[in-house]
């Protein structure tokens, strides 16, 4: 394998999964937010995200990590290609350890050789954006591997339909729509999970 090859060139996330790691993070506002992203991976390593699944809204735990993968994957035909989180305090864009650890731990498990994605979400302009205001800066980037072997190389991204997913990303804050994680499915406060039927829907209409 050559030095680039595998690496990811640029990140295309769809409506559905922009909208989901939106609601999660402003669903769990006060603490930080991890999830994994599902989608594919093609031969010139274009990362194109379809799902985020929300896993959880705490710091996770390796047997939490464990578990939520091994669900997603059973429940999903699609591949894992990357992990999404949204830091706790509303001007941090940086991603915290733990998210470090876990997209590291699926590039060392993928023995296909491609690069996982990591996306980081930026609170305040994402609290900005769902109010209806133009946010001053993106409210995500997408992050690959650098020279030193962490996920910190800026990646060019792109929202697929990004003005109706806008749109349905206001339209579902609006209305409230919880976001549940793993963790809430777990402790019993929601059903809807991996897969959110009523902000799917709310997608739909707007996309």
């Amino acid at each position: 394998m050559t030095a680039n090859e595998g690496k990811t060139s640029s990140v295309v996330i769809s409506p559905e999964a922009f909208v989901g790691m939106l609601l999660h993070s402003a669903t769990h506002g006060t603490t930080v937010v991890h999830g994994v992203l599902l989608g594919s991976i093609s031969k010139d390593c274009v990362v194109t995200v379809d799902e985020a699944i929300p896993i959880c809204h705490e710091e996770p735990t390796k047997p939490l990590i464990d578990t939520a993968l091994s669900l997603v994957q059973a429940a999903s035909e699609s591949k894992v290609v990357g992990w999404y989180t949204s830091p706790e305090r509303l001007q941090d864009q940086q991603p915290g350890p733990a998210a470090l650890r876990i997209v590291s731990s699926l590039a060392a498990a993928n023995s296909s050789g491609d690069e996982p994605t990591l996306i980081v979400l930026h609170n305040e302009s994402m609290s900005q954006l769902l109010r209806g205001f133009d946010p001053a800066t993106p409210v995500l980037k997408a992050l690959g591997k650098d020279f030193g072997q962490q996920w910190l190389n800026p990646l060019k991204v792109s929202i697929t339909e990004q003005g109706g997913a806008t749109s349905a990303a206001q339209d579902a804050y609006k209305q409230k729509i919880p976001i549940a994680d793993l963790v809430d499915h777990f402790e019993g406060s929601s059903t809807q999970w991996p897969r959110n039927m009523p902000l799917n829907k709310c997608v739909e209409k707007h996309c």
